[in-house]
């Protein structure tokens, strides 16, 4: 399965759980629970600074909401948090500057230049399928592989590019509307939100030394899946010795065993919950 097709399911899934599970009595789950605590604990680490819908609107007057046409009227039935809002704006932002002015020479890609061109074939069949590097072939052989992933990055957010600057200048007229110190609230934010996601250095400001493995584990999701329901099952000592060669290629944080059960351990005990086939009980 290439790596874009993996990350669908895993990028929609940790939407839901940033957005605060809405409706999470009617959500179907797609993914192995193990992945569901690999998104919690990225919330709390990668969008620390991530404010929820919660934290930004509350509802006063229910009853009085779906009248409130004027702002004053808005005014009685919500209350905002201005700055919270704002800093939304700021980290969408800096996410659009980082994909338009900073993804090409951050973007590992480096690594592939020196590579024949059908070992880089192989590699973008890998990230993208067969169907895209044959729609694709005059490029690969004529770009550098840097930037075509940054091109692709970018393509991939251009319609969350076009709706956040829209609603950037909705909000600011909206703030403007409401008060002096909304607007204020608001501008301040966005300066924060510019420089609490990613920083000068195009690098995540909540990365941790798991987010790595981590994001490995979330896209093998099909290959746990099935160490999951084998008979007879697999063992974390099974996964580990499957994860080892992308260990020692860099595409995973290397673990030795021990630290890697930690790191599987239940999120009681700061863990991912992933468990394979249980310790045969002594009874």
């Amino acid at each position: 399965m290439p790596l874009m097709e993996r990350g669908k399911p895993v990028f929609s899934e940790l939407l839901w759980i940033l957005s605060g599970r809405l409706d999470e009595d009617r959500h179907e789950k797609i993914l192995p629970d193990y992945c569901y605590n690999i998104f919690e604990a990225i919330r709390k680490t990668l969008f620390r600074n991530v404010p929820s819908v919660a934290d930004i609107i509350y509802v006063k007057d229910r009853a009085a909401l779906p009248a409130a046409k004027s702002i004053e009227a808005a005014k009685e039935a919500i209350r905002m948090d201005w700055r919270k809002l704002g800093k939304i704006v700021g980290i969408g932002l800096r996410c659009l500057r980082f994909a338009e002015l900073e993804a090409e020479n951050s973007v590992d890609g480096g690594s592939f230049d020196d590579l024949p061109n059908e070992k880089i074939k192989e590699l973008f069949e890998v990230i993208f399928g067969k169907h895209w590097v044959d729609e694709n072939i005059s490029r690969i052989t004529s770009e550098k592989p840097n930037a075509i992933l940054a091109d692709v990055l970018n393509q991939f957010i251009a319609p969350w590019m076009l709706e956040l600057r829209s609603n950037e200048l909705v909000l600011n007229s909206f703030a403007f509307q409401w008060s002096p110190a909304a607007t204020a609230e608001f501008h301040a934010g966005i300066a924060e939100g510019l420089e609490e996601f990613i920083d000068e250095n195009s690098q995540l400001v909540g990365e941790t030394n798991r987010t790595g493995v981590y994001a490995f584990l979330a896209l093998a999701w099909p290959e746990i899946k099935a160490m999951l329901e084998s008979d007879p099952r697999k063992t974390l000592t099974d996964l580990h010795a499957w994860m080892l060669p992308f260990m020692r290629m860099g595409v995973a944080t290397f673990l030795d065993i021990d630290k890697f059960r930690d790191l599987c351990a239940p999120p009681a005990q700061y863990g991912i919950g992933l468990s394979l086939r249980p310790l045969e009980s002594s009874i």
